[in-house]
């Protein structure tokens, strides 16, 4: 895959210069990088959010961007790898690309194909759905509309499963109103050391509904945003975290499912230094970071998750005897540290692990980053 950076603003631009009123536009056209033949109805679009299009007949297409800050620019195309592009808008001003697209080359060596519509695949299919949807309340009002493109790979030497599909996965996601094109660039389960990573590009779109179902999505959206990843990072941005609902711990362990060792309050704030950019900020820690969220409970959905000897019937612990939701995250590398903006957008996701409550959620509980809370809320 081709990724490579354009910074497109001036260090020399005070931050108090940025507001939401700023307009950001890109153009620009997609080519087969062999034949240089325009590609017509191509995907291009932000990454993790509502900005997206598709190339017109002469493969040509152009985006307005509401917000500063960084993006993936994608841009998809059937038989060619995915193109990703990270890019910074942080002065406004027309910005145009000659995108070339690579044909896409497959070789599958010697591991085993799953062949569809078996039996073998759709325990393959269901395990994934789990895996990537996740298996929260959302989860189970989502459905992806074209799963017969999904194949899996079985490697016996690493006794590892890979999925991939040759098209976008169409996600549609009905419990916060949003339908989701989303292409996936990994998805691998190592059975034998009980891990699963994936990684991809989704964009969203915002589902039509009458007002009651609106005011439904948008009460479903805020609570998929509070508590989640993005809802944290935001908050220790702007220095919010106490009055925003969250106490965090430092810890040199964690035994278990979630039992503190030697764990103490800590002023996260005061460890962050300047980002790379003038709207961000970048952490690094040893040992972990132990997070509550104490404006949520745990949901029903988690206490069965991480109960190996649940039924798989909805939990009835009483309301009160649940606990607020907690997560816990740890480096990758020392090396690395873990870069965010005023938005809560962290720009290197895999930077750091995160458990608990975090680990439980899944695509189905995601909403876009440009998501802007109701005046109403």
């Amino acid at each position: 895959m081709r990724f490579s950076l354009i910074v497109l603003f001036s260090y020399f631009l005070a931050l108090n210069s940025f507001s939401q009123t700023n307009v950001f536009k890109i153009s620009g056209v997609v080519r087969d990088a062999n034949t240089q033949e325009t590609l017509p109805f191509a995907n291009v679009f932000l990454a993790n959010t509502t900005y997206g299009t598709v190339t017109n007949e002469v493969g040509e297409f152009n985006l307005t961007i509401e917000r500063p800050g960084t993006y993936d620019l994608i841009v998809k195309f059937v038989g060619f790898e995915t193109y990703a592009r990270s890019i910074q808008l942080l002065t406004p001003e027309d910005i145009g690309f000659e995108i070339n697209l690579i044909p896409e080359s497959v070789n599958l060596g010697s591991v085993e194909v799953v062949a569809k519509k078996d039996a073998e695949w759709k325990s393959r299919l269901e395990q994934f759905k789990r895996l990537f949807l996740g298996e929260s309340a959302n989860a189970k009002k989502c459905k992806i509309l074209n799963e017969e493109a999904i194949d899996f790979i079985y490697d016996e030497q690493s006794n590892s499963l890979e999925a991939f599909s040759r098209e976008p996965l169409i996600i549609e996601n009905k419990a916060l109103g949003y339908k989701l094109t989303y292409l996936l660039e990994e998805f691998v389960v190592y059975y034998r050391q009980s891990y699963t990573r994936f990684y991809g590009f989704p964009v969203f779109e915002p589902m039509e509904g009458g007002k009651r179902k609106q005011a439904n999505w948008d009460e479903a959206r805020l609570e998929a945003l509070n508590g989640s990843v993005e809802h944290f990072f935001k908050a220790l941005y702007h220095n919010e975290l106490d009055e925003i609902g969250y106490e965090v711990q430092m810890a040199k362990d964690i035994k278990g499912f979630g039992r503190v060792t030697d764990g103490r309050p800590v002023d996260l704030f005061a460890m962050l230094e300047p980002g790379p950019t003038p709207i961000s900020k970048k952490l690094n820690f040893e040992g972990y970071v132990y997070i509550t969220y104490v404006n949520e409970l745990e949901s029903p959905e988690f206490m069965d998750w991480k109960n190996p000897f649940s039924s798989g019937k909805k939990s009835s612990v009483p309301k009160k005897y649940r606990k607020p939701q907690q997560s816990w995250i740890s480096m990758v590398s020392e090396e690395e540290p873990i870069v965010f903006e005023q938005n809560g957008y962290v720009i290197n996701p895999i930077a750091f692990y995160s458990n608990g409550y975090w680990g439980f959620e899944k695509i189905a509980d995601i909403v876009p980053t440009n998501y802007e809370v109701p005046s109403n809320h």
